[in-house]
């Protein structure tokens, strides 16, 4: 549960790192990218797996790395466009619910439990996930881009169950952090070619604000990924418990955040939807114990 903890802290101080980058001015493309390359110095240099750079491609988890790293840049900004185009509330609803991704997966390949007690906490969650999202915007929807929240519920529950796989079947003793390396190395690779090519056409390098931002995100974000896959690796911990319970309070705390540190306004489907994150919290963190 410490790790899980951690995750859950971590990734929510990612979601209050972005709201200060509007506070500030930040350009959040650009400290986006510079994000993944302190991610991923942390990551190498935090490495004491002993897995040396340049064997790394001998690894069995080698290139699902390579494929994770594109993955999560393509997803985030599959993310962004689409809440641009289609929706803030749509596609944080479809980002979180994709939870469902994961939670078949452990059952079905895993073999992990589910009882009637630990469904009911999945229903609860994805009802909690919409009414907490829920907001006044009014903005219209592009129909170009109606696909777009199907693929980032795809997307963020494939990674979700991705993660998973790897930890039980590539990773072994040694694998987690040159894993992650990898992961936010690719990202970050794919990032600077966007941000020179960006360059070539605006001729303006990131400001010392964005490099700022990308290391008040890399930190967070690295441990994030950390502690989320220590946390799947733990024993008495199943996956189908860990991933709802790690995105149900993220959506908490970030909405709690969002109206403490920097007065949001929430109506009260907001106040219904966050008590029924704690409660899909509790139906799912102690579903074998009172299922």
């Amino acid at each position: 549960m410490y790790f899980l903890l951690l995750s859950i802290l971590t990734s929510a101080a990612i979601m209050i790192v972005f709201k200060l980058f509007d506070r500030f001015k930040v350009n959040t493309s650009d400290a986006i990218v510079i994000n993944y390359w302190v991610a991923a110095a942390l990551s190498f240099g935090l490495d004491s797996s002993g897995v040396v750079f340049s064997d790394s491609p001998n690894q069995p988890w080698f290139y699902n790395a390579i494929f994770m790293g594109v993955l999560f840049i393509t997803l985030f900004n599959i993310i962004g466009i689409s809440a641009q185009k289609i929706g803030v509330s749509v596609t944080t609803v479809a980002n979180k619910m994709s939870l469902i991704v994961p939670v078949l997966f452990a059952v079905i390949v895993l073999n992990e439990s589910l009882n009637f007690i630990k469904i009911s906490g999945i229903i609860v969650a994805m009802l909690a996930v919409i009414l907490t999202s829920k907001n006044s915007d009014k903005q219209g929807i592009d129909k170009r881009y109606a696909l777009f929240p199907l693929i980032v519920f795809a997307g963020s529950g494939f990674i979700d169950a991705f993660f998973k796989y790897n930890e039980v079947y590539t990773l072994g003793k040694n694998g987690l952090e040159p894993f992650t390396g990898w992961i936010f190395l690719t990202a970050s690779a794919i990032g600077l070619v966007i941000l020179i090519i960006k360059w070539l056409k605006s001729k303006q390098l990131p400001s010392f604000k964005a490099l700022l931002g990308g290391l008040a995100l890399g930190i967070p974000n690295y441990f994030s990924v950390y502690f989320l896959l220590k946390a799947l690796s733990m024993k008495n911990l199943e996956s189908s418990v860990v991933i709802p319970v790690n995105n149900m309070a993220i959506v908490a705390i970030g909405a709690i955040a969002g109206v403490f540190f920097f007065k949001e306004k929430m109506n009260k489907t907001n106040l219904i939807g966050i008590v029924l994150c704690f409660i899909a919290i509790a139906l799912i963190a102690f579903s074998d114990q009172i299922g």
